[in-house]
């Protein structure tokens, strides 16, 4: 699945915007096997690309819910050793979501 990651994370983020009860559950719920199914790197970067910067609220607070369950996976020690350009993007955005309006996206 790692190919279609990016399309995928973009198409179902899009999915828990919406109003039905129903379907925003089984988009994160996807998102969230999604994320247990790809290689961790994989999903980070397919959720900093489609979820992060989006103007909904409940799309930014499940994209940072599951990008830190990747987070987790990847492990900090991984991830602060990386190249530097990947290290600075996870800690810009990390601050980001940090001082977002939404309690929940914090």
């Amino acid at each position: 699945m790692d190919p279609e990651v990016d399309e995928a994370a973009r198409v179902l983020l899009q999915k828990t915007a919406d109003s039905s009860e129903f379907i925003w559950k089984a988009a994160n719920a996807s998102l969230g096997v999604m994320v247990a199914s790809v290689t961790p790197a994989r999903a980070m970067t397919a959720l900093l690309a489609s979820g992060i910067q989006h103007r909904n609220v409940t799309v930014r607070k499940c994209a940072a819910e599951h990008l830190l369950t990747a987070v987790e996976l990847i492990g900090a020690e991984k991830l602060l050793s990386g190249r530097r350009d990947s290290t600075e993007l996870l800690v810009r955005t990390m601050v980001k979501l940090a001082q977002d309006c939404h309690l929940d996206t914090r």
